[in-house]
């Protein structure tokens, strides 16, 4: 695993644990909690990817080149081996 998978599972676990707090706050009773929850969880962990993308969006794609530059083919050389002993 990368540093940023491990941030983001990590700012998950935190953000998942603080709407599961904050939805047992609530003074209404659900008739099935889990309704309630797998919904909120899946919103929370779509806001954590995209504020993970916000804050350290410079980790995101550092091979990107600039769109002028293209990459150039390297030719190989034409030399043929003729067998083993042959270089």
């Amino acid at each position: 695993m990368n540093q940023a998978s491990i941030r983001r599972f990590v700012f998950t676990l935190i953000t998942g644990y603080l709407a599961i707090f904050g939805v047992q706050q609530i003074p209404y009773e659900f008739p099935n909690q889990w309704a309630v929850l797998i919904p909120v969880l899946i919103v929370v962990y779509i806001i954590t990817v995209w504020l993970d993308g916000v804050f350290f969006k410079d980790d995101a794609s550092p091979e990107k080149l600039p769109a002028g530059v293209k990459k150039t083919k390297s030719k190989k050389s034409s030399k043929k081996s003729n067998g083993f002993g042959d270089s």
